[in-house]
């Protein structure tokens, strides 16, 4: 299933594998890896984001999307699904 949102010149699409490098780029920032939870590896590698993508792309149902620009993907949101009561909660 290929879900996309657009927004002006921003959109939530599904992860590609050519998305490795501009994944590796931003995800090696010191800034934004104190904000993120402690299993966030640092240094940040290629490796670190072929391992990320092959893990995403290859969940079903997906969960786990790119939010890119005209150029690249930039960063990443995703959803946990919940089960019995849970699924119910926002």
């Amino acid at each position: 299933m290929k879900i996309e949102f657009l927004s002006g010149k921003y959109m939530i699409r599904d992860w590609q594998r050519d998305d490795a490098e501009s994944v590796s780029g931003y995800a090696n920032n010191r800034k934004i890896w104190i904000n993120l939870r402690d299993i966030f590896p640092h240094p940040y590698t290629m490796a670190n984001a072929e391992a990320f993508l092959s893990i995403v792309m290859e969940d079903d149902p997906k969960t786990v999307f790119a939010i890119a620009n005209e150029v690249e993907a930039i960063g990443s949101i995703g959803l946990m699904v919940g089960k019995d009561v849970h699924r119910f909660t926002a």
